[in-house]
C-alpha cells in the first residue's frame, strides 16, 4: 500500500503544476506607464480645470478617476503647451492656474 503524501509534498506538487501551465501559456509582457492620458485638447477636461480652484495633481486624479502619477503627467504636458502655468511648487506639490486669454 502506498504511503500518503505529506502537506508540503503536495505544495511542491502544486507549485511545480502552476509552473508547467505559465510556461505553457507563454511569457506575458509587463508594460509600466502605459497608462492612458486622457485627450489634451478635450473641451469637457478643460471644464473640469475651470470648475477647480487649484489644479493639482491629486485634484486632476480625483476628478478624472485616474492614478495621480498619469495626472502629473498630463498637467506637465499641458505646461509644455502653455495651456496651464505653474504657480506654486514645493517639494511634494505643484499647483496649477489655467491660462485664459486675458492671461
Amino acid at each position: 500500500m502506498p504511503q500518503k503524501k505529506s502537506l508540503r509534498q503536495i505544495e511542491k506538487q502544486q507549485q511545480r503544476r502552476d509552473r508547467e501551465e505559465k510556461k505553457e501559456k507563454g511569457r506575458v509582457e509587463k508594460t509600466i506607464g502605459s497608462l492612458d492620458i486622457p485627450d489634451l485638447n478635450n473641451d469637457e477636461l478643460m471644464e473640469h480645470f475651470k470648475k477647480m480652484k487649484a489644479i493639482t495633481p491629486t485634484g486632476v486624479a480625483v476628478q478624472l478617476n485616474i492614478k495621480v502619477s498619469v495626472a502629473k503627467r498630463l498637467l506637465e504636458g499641458l505646461r509644455r503647451d502653455k495651456l496651464i502655468n505653474l504657480v506654486s511648487r514645493s517639494h511634494n506639490l505643484k499647483v496649477y492656474q489655467l491660462l485664459t486669454d486675458s492671461n
